[in-house]
């Protein structure tokens, strides 16, 4: 489905359960979190654990999809659309140049209130959204950052600011999931 506000499936739920699970000895303060039932049923369930204030934000949203919303592959015809693979976007929809800037004006907005002091902000999010955003931090191409990077959902990517770094940030690890496995039947071996 392209940009659908649909419902976490049981496996979906399970993963949301481990992420919190993960997450309950963590030092956060504050959770951005897209506004996006997904995120929100996410983000509820892992302040159960954490207690922490949380913002939700239209910033952090999935690619916009607009008039096609809702429509799986077969029904929409992306060959149809002038402009390159940076520049398509349905009608009514955003392009990845404007995922990419919105998630530049979010990355903005945390530096404005957080940069000069010692939080720990969860930002929870989407698929399209996350790789244009880490894609982008890392200097990553569009093209590249949807195609290169893997970002499970329910993984853990950390990002941290520091004005000692030469870049202002840095990554200390991407799309962490091993807590995520046991509940994935990839990774589950029966003896006989």
């Amino acid at each position: 489905m392209q940009g659908y506000e649909g419902e976490l499936t049981q496996e979906g739920l399970e993963q949301v359960r481990r992420l919190a699970e993960r997450l309950k000895d963590e030092n956060i303060d504050k959770i951005a979190s897209s506004n996006v039932t997904r995120c929100r049923v996410t983000t509820e369930e892992i302040v159960k654990r954490i207690p922490v204030p949380v913002e939700y934000t239209p910033l952090i949203r999935e690619k916009e999809y607009g008039d096609w919303a809702g429509k799986n592959r077969k029904e929409v015809n992306w060959k149809a659309l002038n402009g390159d693979f940076e520049t398509i976007k349905p009608p009514n929809g955003e392009n990845l140049i404007e995922v990419r800037e919105r998630g530049r004006r979010f990355f903005n907005t945390l530096v404005e209130r957080y940069g000069n002091c010692d939080k720990t902000i969860l930002v929870v999010s989407h698929g399209v959204f996350l790789k244009t955003f880490v894609g982008n931090m890392l200097g990553m191409s569009l093209y590249d950052s949807m195609f290169k990077l893997n970002l499970d959902n329910c993984s853990l990517t950390e990002l941290e600011l520091n004005k000692g770094y030469k870049t202002g940030y840095r990554f200390n690890f991407i799309n962490q999931n091993e807590y995520l496995r046991s509940s994935d039947r990839r990774y589950n071996i029966s003896k006989k």
